[in-house]
């Protein structure tokens, strides 16, 4: 599977790391996970980026720092975790200059529905430096909240670092993955 999506127009930018809109609806969810060794957590918003945890990991003599992002949405409209994947291309196709798709695969069950993919990204040259090809691997999940399947957190857990990297990279953000849980601190609480 290859699916290759270029923006054309690069001095055409969507910003797509604004706040939410102050009337959408909050949800204080008691996410857990591990971090992997030599990782560090970051807070988004210093870096301009829309995701509710960010994690580092410093390569000393690297030109890339890796990172992951974890991001959480709810959605009550009934599309399957495969439009939402695809909702993520979507928004790196609209700040990157090339999107491809390499590999989708489901994961998980009826109940709570999965979806990993893998990407190739290449990022424009400008005033943050020379173009450069990176590789993304993305986790989907969907989590019910509600009474009806349709009402659910969608997480989106991501790994981006450079083709060179991947080998020590992705199996760190597979133990992440790997240890991604919601906790039983209570339950999860909507707030406006």
């Amino acid at each position: 599977m290859s699916t290759v999506r270029t923006r054309t127009d690069l001095n055409e930018k969507a910003d797509k790391t604004e706040p939410a809109e102050s009337g959408t609806e909050r949800i204080d969810i008691p996410l857990g996970f591990d971090v992997p060794d030599g990782w560090t957590t970051v807070d988004p918003a210093t870096l301009g980026v829309r995701a509710a945890f960010l994690l580092v990991r410093p390569s000393p003599g690297e030109d890339y720092t890796p990172s992951i992002t974890i991001g959480v949405d709810r959605r009550a409209d009934g599309a399957d975790i495969a439009a939402s994947a695809d909702e993520s291309i979507d928004r790196l196709a609209e700040v990157l200059a090339e999107v491809e798709l390499v590999d989708r695969q489901p994961i998980g069950d009826h109940r709570t529905p999965g979806v990993t993919q893998v990407l190739r990204l290449r990022t424009a040259a400008g005033s943050g430096g020379p173009a450069r090809k990176l590789v993304q691997t993305q986790v989907h999940l969907a989590i019910p909240l509600g009474d009806t399947a349709a009402d659910r957190l969608v997480v989106e857990i991501s790994c981006t670092c450079l083709p060179a990297q991947a080998a020590t990279v992705i199996p760190q953000f597979q133990q992440l993955v790997g240890t991604f849980h919601i906790r039983d601190d209570g339950p999860m609480k909507g707030t406006t």
